[in-house]
């Protein structure tokens, strides 16, 4: 699977090398704007407490949250996961977070339910979002004639997930007859009642709170490049880019952001190259303000404080030799 991801996104790259002049590629590079550049992987850096803030509320609702599980330890597992899914596909970043929560002592279902809501909540929140911003005026928004078939699927989409929340209570006994499905009804259950629990609306509020500081991160690259994009052009922006990143053919959207963004941005007469440079800085952004995360893969133990005390103890008792 990832290999034929690795080829789309090679097909993609090469595609878009045969639409481009190199040196106009390098005289967009050239008129980068450093400062705002640079303000976009701080961006990216604010939102990872927002995202541990919205993973530790999943987890207080499934499990509640003890000394074991800190506010610091939820920060620290999401900032490393944060790494690894930037350099590998975000099924295995996600996995990196689960091993990390397991070993501090949360147990392996809960662990595996509450990264599934946490995703689950994100992909929704995107979904309702996008149907939003495409409703609202914006020179883009008519998404090379695409706008009304996204606006339908999107809405699809959610109001199927919501009818489904809606009637879990009538599924979940008939998945728990069956062995091999008794997982898929404790899922739904834990589901329904973090998103119609009294954490919900926070829950819901921090994805939305993610997304809107995502479009500033989009709107401070347009400012890089000296595209005065309003703040409706960089959310519908924001629709393509993560809406393709959704896709899963490409490593994390890699390829086909970027194509999508050059086909949104040439037919308003933006150059190929200068969209390229807008989108490939996008991602390295996202590397950027994710790269903390390794520093704190290195430095910091996930180990609990009790476990930790108890290495430590046993390394002191050890004879010298």
């Amino acid at each position: 699977m990832v290999a034929a991801k690795l080829v789309v996104t090679g097909l993609c790259f090469w595609y878009l090398s045969r639409r481009i002049e190199f040196d106009g590629l390098f005289s967009s590079l050239r008129q980068l704007e450093f400062g705002w550049a640079a303000a976009a992987p701080l961006i990216v850096i604010l939102q990872t407490p927002f995202v541990a803030m919205r993973w530790r509320e999943v987890l207080k609702v499934l499990v509640g949250i003890d000394r074991r599980i800190a506010s610091i330890a939820i920060l620290a597992i999401t900032a490393i996961g944060g790494f690894f899914m930037q350099v590998l596909p975000i099924l295995m970043g996600d996995g990196v977070r689960a091993w990390l929560l397991v070993r501090r002592g949360c147990d392996l279902r809960n662990t595996v339910t509450s990264i599934a809501i946490d995703r689950g909540v994100s992909v929704g929140g995107i979904i309702a979002l996008t149907i939003v911003i495409l409703l609202l005026p914006s020179s883009l928004s008519a998404l090379g004639g695409y706008r009304d078939l996204v606006l339908i699927v999107n809405s699809a989409l959610l109001l199927a997930g919501l009818l489904v929340l809606m009637l879990l209570p009538k599924f979940i006994p008939l998945f728990e007859r069956f062995r091999y499905l008794r997982w898929i009804a404790g899922l739904a259950a834990d589901t329904r009642r973090v998103i119609l629990g009294p954490k919900g609306l926070v829950i819901l509020g921090l994805a939305c709170l993610i997304d809107v500081l995502t479009i500033a991160l989009i709107w401070c690259l347009g400012r890089a490049q000296g595209l005065m994009l309003p703040v409706s052009d960089a959310a519908v922006l924001f629709v393509v880019m993560i809406g393709v990143t959704l896709v899963p053919i490409s490593i994390n959207g890699w390829g086909l952001r970027e194509v999508a963004v050059v086909a949104v941005l040439g037919r308003h007469g933006i150059a190929p190259e200068q969209s390229l440079v807008f989108s490939v800085c996008f991602g390295l952004a996202l590397a950027a303000g994710s790269a903390p995360g390794a520093l704190v893969w290195l430095l910091y133990s996930v180990a609990p404080p009790g476990r930790a005390n108890k290495m430590e103890l046993t390394a002191s008792t050890l004879p010298v030799v």
